[in-house]
C-alpha cells in the first residue's frame, strides 16, 4: 500500500514539480487555495487530511509582495501553518514536512545578513536595529512570518506531538543574492525528508545549492540532499 501524503500549496510553483514527482510513489492528497481549498478553513483541512501519514506544507504567501501588509502574512503564513500541524496533530499524522527560507536569516534586500549562513545563526532580531534596516514592510513583514511559524512548529515538535522537518530555502529558480536552490534540489529535499527513516522530532535544514553563502552539509549529513549543479540566466 502506497503512504498517503498530503501537500498543501500543490498547485504553485514548487509544488507542481513535487506533485509530479511523487505522483506515481505515494497516495497523495492534493490541497490547494486554487482548488477551493483553504488552509485558514480548519474543518475543511482536517476532514481532507485524515489518514496521511506524511504532511508537506507549501501554501503560503510566499514571498515579500509590495502591498502585503504583515496582517496578511501573519494571517496565511503564521495562522495558516498552525491550523496544518494543529489537524495534523489530531489526524494523528506522523511526520510534517515544511517549506521556509533562508529569508529566516534576513536574506532580502535591504537587511544585511551574515554568512556563511548555518542552521544555529541568529535570527534578525537578535543581532539588528531599526536602523541597520533599509528594506520595504514587506521584506520584513515575510522574513518574520517565517520565524513565527516556524517557532509554532516548533512547539508541537519539540513537545513529540509530531515530527517536524523545516526546510530553508533560498529564492527557488533563480540566484538571489548570491544565494539559490534549483526546482530540482528544492524537490529532492522535500522528498529526503519525507523519506528518511530517522526520527526527527525538530530539524532544521539549509536546502540550497552548492554556494558559498549557506552552509548545507548538515542536510547532506543527516537527509542523504546531494543537490545537483544548476546554472540560471
Amino acid at each position: 500500500m502506497f503512504m498517503k501524503v498530503f501537500v498543501t500549496g500543490s498547485s504553485g510553483y514548487l509544488g507542481k514539480p513535487l506533485v509530479e514527482a511523487i505522483r506515481n510513489k505515494y497516495d497523495l492528497v492534493e490541497y490547494d487555495i486554487v482548488k477551493g481549498q483553504d488552509i485558514l478553513d480548519y474543518e475543511q483541512l482536517k476532514k481532507s487530511m485524515k489518514g496521511c501519514y506524511v504532511v508537506v506544507h507549501l501554501a503560503a504567501i510566499p514571498g515579500p509582495v509590495e502591498g502585503r501588509s504583515f496582517d496578511d502574512y501573519f494571517l496565511i503564513n503564521c495562522i495558516g501553518t498552525h491550523n496544518v500541524v494543529k489537524a495534523a496533530v489530531e489526524n494523528k499524522v506522523k511526520r510534517l514536512v515544511y517549506a521556509s527560507s533562508t529569508t529566516y536569516y534576513g536574506v532580502e534586500r535591504g537587511i544585511p545578513f551574515k554568512s556563511p549562513i548555518k542552521e544555529d545563526q541568529k535570527i534578525i532580531p537578535m543581532y539588528l536595529k531599526a536602523d541597520d534596516l533599509s528594506c520595504r514592510d514587506c521584506d520584513l513583514a515575510y522574513s518574520e512570518s517565517k520565524i513565527i511559524a516556524e517557532n509554532i512548529l516548533a512547539f508541537y515538535g519539540l513537545t513529540k506531538k509530531i515530527e517536524i522537518i523545516i526546510l530553508r530555502f533560498s529564492a527557488i529558480g533563480k540566484t538571489f543574492l548570491e544565494t539559490s536552490v534549483s526546482l530540482e534540489n528544492a524537490v529532492q529535499g522535500i522528498i529526503k525528508s519525507v523519506e528518511t527513516k530517522k526520527v526527527l522530532w525538530y530539524e532544521v535544514f539549509n536546502v540550497v545549492d552548492n554556494i558559498k553563502k549557506v552552509d548545507n552539509s548538515k542536510a547532506k549529513r543527516i537527509l542523504g540532499y546531494k543537490p545537483k549543479s544548476a546554472k540560471y540566466n
